[in-house]
């Protein structure tokens, strides 16, 4: 992005996703809402009093379906032949912040009592009800005050209810009150539905005091209590009471949860429609068009990792959106594209890796960190996770006899499973994952192995989300490969040496050395290019990372790269730019015939659109055989590059320009000369035999 554009940009709200709960009426990308219609039916049909317990991990969805019940229920307000509900929206962490679990509970008994009041301006009575909470509330504060001196609050509460202005006063007051309502004329509420979120943000002993206080007001005639709450909170806020839960005091927890909720729902996160819902986001920060992430890999790898938290996904579709910036600006800013060039690898693969890798650091950092160190995980093996856990793992009395089973199963029967069992093992909070992140490696072995070579597509995609990782190391010294910092070559021979390193110490064979070695010195013979060092500002240089690059003034002309694709495979890559002058088509010279970096495959029928506008301004050819190939040819090619950037840098076809028409494509009317202009202009642009010959 150009300093001018950056300076004249304002504030913007289209990248990224907020942490925030589905709004009431939202849509509903996980499919959530046919749990909410069966629950709001049930609200509707069912006696009264009743408490009804949302339960689920933190995060994971609970808010969302109260507000898509509430929504419901407000839709069926709208109907004149049918009674009202009374909604009434508690948010128990803001009550509980700062408060003892006593001060909460008058809150929220407050805030109840002023809407119940504020939905019928003919209640009677209202000072009686004021006079029976304030007394209650006295009593609530003397009980935490004598538990905070060390009396059971068990014994002060069972004073409080029995002594003659209590809770229970208030409960029979707020009865009548609600009764009162119920029967005035002045409107239609047949029931009050109190909804009670967050519970579970808030200390888990905490939480459970505020619990055991607002059982004694749940049962009040017409109304139903929805309580959003984790039930792993409840098992740990009455670990102090109970102790650890073993299997023989399990029951105790239990009652504890059955005399408060009537009945329990458990979020169905197993049945979102994962796919769904994370291409929806996808799509909404520009990561992909039009699901180019099918949705069946998406949840194969979501469910081997993250899983179907959606709080998780919202974390994975931010780290997404930030390595989405890297990307333009990286597409925009043709000074920084030397040591992340993507033409090499196919696009749609490299979304895939990229989501997975992002999915794979936010499971689990120790697994990520290894596959950083070594990419290839089919190489694992006891080595590779001795360097990592020093047999940490060994110290465990059961790992012996738990390793010998795992190794008869399909997930680690190979070395390289065995040492992620061993790694994942070392680490308790890991432990559990293993035979998931397994499933996830050979996912991503069957799913793309077939396709290209996973560990170098994974080297490249580790350099992408790097940005977004919370590994921290110690070595510093090299940045991985696409990486957006840059390990820069000192000159031909360290170039070389870059090469081999990138290649696991496989050099390039004798004629590419040559070839490029070529290349290189007609540069600086017939342009006067010089051998950058990071500080210097040349008019034209050479920078050698990944590839040898020519600039001009800082801005990139073209490239050579070496590229080993295995065993006696190899090939190198010239890349120069296009020539507005010939209406930016492909060239071919002497057999050499140049293609695009990458492209767009439309289909008029469908008005799909598949590809990567990025780096269009450029043009490129992979040599196998350097034997035949004319110095003199590429010499013209990299001078007209050359020219281009002096004279018409303005005037490339860069991607935004592609992605204009692009869009049209897509959005306007078929019948339109918009879009017809549109496809007319790519099917134009990337057909193979539009070149200057």
């Amino acid at each position: 992005m150009s300093e001018v554009a950056e300076q004249t940009e304002g504030a913007h709200q289209d990248i990224g996703v907020v942490d925030e709960p589905l709004a009431k009426g939202g849509q509903d990308q996980l499919q959530i809402r046919k749990h909410a219609s069966a629950l709001a039916k049930f609200v509707k049909r069912s006696q009264t009093p009743i408490t009804i317990g949302i339960q689920g991990e933190w995060g994971s969805g609970k808010t969302s379906l109260l507000n898509t019940i509430y929504r419901e229920l407000e839709l069926a307000n709208d109907h004149l032949d049918s009674k009202d509900f009374k909604m009434i929206w508690i948010n128990s962490w803001e009550n509980a912040l700062m408060s003892a679990p006593e001060e909460a509970l008058i809150k929220i008994i407050n805030e109840i009592i002023n809407e119940l009041m504020a939905s019928d301006s003919n209640v009677k009575n209202t000072e009686k009800v004021k006079e029976v909470a304030s007394t209650a509330f006295k009593g609530l504060l003397r009980v935490g005050a004598q538990m905070a001196g060390g009396a059971q609050g068990g014994q002060v509460m069972k004073e409080i209810l029995d002594s003659k202005n209590s809770i229970r006063d208030l409960r029979d007051t707020m009865a009548g009150l609600v009764e009162e309502i119920r029967n005035s004329e002045n409107q239609r509420i047949d029931k009050v539905v109190v909804f009670v979120d967050d519970l579970d943000r808030i200390d888990p002993p905490e939480a459970v005091k505020i619990l055991e206080l607002l059982k004694n007001i749940f049962s009040i005639p017409g109304c139903v209590f929805i309580l959003a709450i984790d039930y792993q909170v409840v098992i740990k806020g009455l670990k102090e009471k109970f102790g650890e839960r073993t299997p023989e005091n399990e029951w105790e927890f239990r009652a504890f949860f059955d005399k408060i909720i009537q009945l329990p729902f458990l979020m169905p996160m197993g049945s979102y429609n994962i796919g769904n819902y994370v291409n929806d986001l996808l799509i909404q920060i520009g990561f992909q068009d039009d699901n180019q992430i099918d949705n069946e890999f998406i949840e194969n790898v979501v469910n081997s990792t993250i899983g179907g938290n959606p709080r998780s996904i919202k974390r994975l579709i931010n780290s997404l959106a930030l390595i989405t910036i890297f990307n333009q600006e990286e597409g925009d800013d043709n000074e920084s594209e030397e040591g992340a060039d993507r033409g090499d690898l196919d696009p749609e693969i490299e979304k895939q890796l990229v989501f997975s890798l992002v999915c794979l650091q936010i499971a689990s950092s120790d697994v990520y960190s290894l596959l950083s160190q070594q990419p290839n995980f089919k190489e694992w093996d006891d080595t590779i996770a001795f360097s990592f856990t020093q047999k940490k793992e060994e110290q465990d009395e059961q790992f012996l006899q738990n390793f010998d089973a795992v190794k008869e199963q399909e997930y680690f029967n190979d070395p390289w499973e065995q040492a992620l069992y061993r790694i994942c093992y070392a680490n308790p909070r890991e432990r559990a994952k293993a035979t998931d992140l397994s499933k996830f490696f050979n996912y991503l072995d069957e799913s793309i192995g077939t396709k290209s070579d996973v560990a170098s597509a994974i080297t490249f995609a580790l350099g992408q989300t790097a940005v977004t990782s919370v590994v921290s190391t110690d070595d510093v010294a090299r940045a991985p490969k696409g990486s957006y910092q840059r390990n820069y070559a000192t000159g031909f021979d360290g170039w070389q040496e870059e090469i081999a390193f990138r290649n696991s110490g496989t050099k390039p064979q004798p004629k590419f050395v040559e070839l490029m070695r070529a290349i290189v010195e007609m540069w600086k013979a017939k342009f006067g290019a010089v051998e950058w060092s990071k500080g210097d500002k040349l008019e034209v240089d050479i920078r050698f990372s990944g590839g040898a690059v020519l600039y001009f003034n800082g801005k990139k002309v073209g490239h050579l790269k070496h590229h080993n694709v295995g065993k006696n495979s190899e090939y190198a890559q010239v890349r120069i730019l296009k020539n507005p002058e010939r209406d930016n088509r492909l060239v071919s010279i002497n057999g050499l015939d140049f293609n695009h970096v990458r492209k767009y495959r439309i289909d008029r029928e469908t008005k799909e659109a598949k590809g990567d506008g990025t780096f269009n301004e450029f043009q490129d050819i992979d040599i196998s055989d350097p034997s035949g190939i004319n110095i003199e040819d590429l010499e013209f090619l990299y001078a007209e590059s050359l020219e281009v950037r002096r004279k018409y840098g303005s005037k490339l076809m860069n991607g935004k320009e592609i992605d204009k028409y692009v869009k049209d494509f897509k959005n306007k009317r078929q019948d339109s000369s918009a879009w017809a202009e549109a496809a007319d202009f790519l099917e134009s642009y990337y057909d193979e035999n539009n070149r200057v010959v």
